[in-house]
C-alpha cells in the first residue's frame, strides 16, 4: 500500500527543480488516494455517480450487480472470493468466522469426499463439530 505524503506549496517552487522526495510523493499520492491510505483525500461518491472514473464506475442497480457477478462467474474453483463445501479429517470445532489454512480440508459433499486439498485461507461460513463434517467456506486469501 502506498503512503500519503503531504506536499507543501512552498516545496514546489515555479522554475525550480522538483526535489526527489516531492517527486516520489507526486508519483505515489494518486495510488495512496485510490487505496484509501491514512491521511489521503477520499474519493467522493459523486465521482462514482457522475461517471468520472471511466468504464469501471459503480452505479446503483443492475450495472454494479452485473459487474460483480461477472467477476464471480469468471472465477476458477478455489479462487479468492469463491465458496466451497469443505470437510476436515481432523477433529475440529469451527464457528462462523473462524479461519483455517486450506491444508486442513478437502472438497466434500454431504455424504462423500474427494481427496483434493484446496490452497489458501478459508473462512467458515457455517459450523463444524467433529471429524469429516462438511460445511460452507469462503476463500479469503
Amino acid at each position: 500500500m502506498a503512503t500519503w505524503t503531504t506536499i507543501t506549496t512552498a516545496a514546489l517552487e515555479p522554475g525550480k527543480p522538483v526535489r526527489s522526495v516531492d517527486g516520489l510523493a507526486l508519483r505515489d499520492n494518486p495510488i495512496a488516494i485510490a487505496e484509501g491510505a491514512a491521511g489521503a483525500p477520499k474519493i467522493e461518491n459523486a465521482a462514482f455517480d457522475a461517471g468520472e472514473l471511466g468504464a469501471e464506475k459503480f452505479q446503483s442497480g443492475t450495472d454494479e450487480r452485473d459487474w460483480v457477478l461477472g467477476f464471480i462467474v469468471g472465477s476458477s474453483v478455489g479462487a479468492v472470493g469463491t465458496y466451497a463445501f469443505l470437510a476436515s479429517g481432523l477433529l475440529l470445532t469451527l464457528a462462523p468466522g473462524d479461519t483455517r489454512a486450506g491444508s486442513y480440508f478437502y472438497y466434500s459433499s454431504v455424504d462423500s469426499q474427494v481427496n483434493v486439498t484446496p490452497s489458501g485461507t478459508w473462512r467458515c461460513m457455517g459450523y463444524v463439530s467433529g471429524e469429516d463434517n462438511p460445511t460452507l467456506f469462503l476463500r479469503i486469501s
